[in-house]
């Protein structure tokens, strides 16, 4: 699962047994999360899914 609304799309995704890649663009510096990847943008997002990283 990828998102970047932290409480809808991350945690979703953990509730339905995902592995998570959350795109943190700032806007949730607040709160905690349990995201198995934190990226910047969706490149990197796509070499975590790609597995290059």
């Amino acid at each position: 699962m990828v998102g970047d609304p932290l409480v809808k799309d991350i945690a979703g995704g953990w509730a339905a047994g995902l592995r998570t890649v959350w795109l943190d663009r700032g806007a949730w510096s607040d709160q905690e999360h349990e995201a198995d990847h934190v990226v910047k943008d969706v490149l990197q997002a796509m070499e975590i899914l790609h597995g290059e990283r």
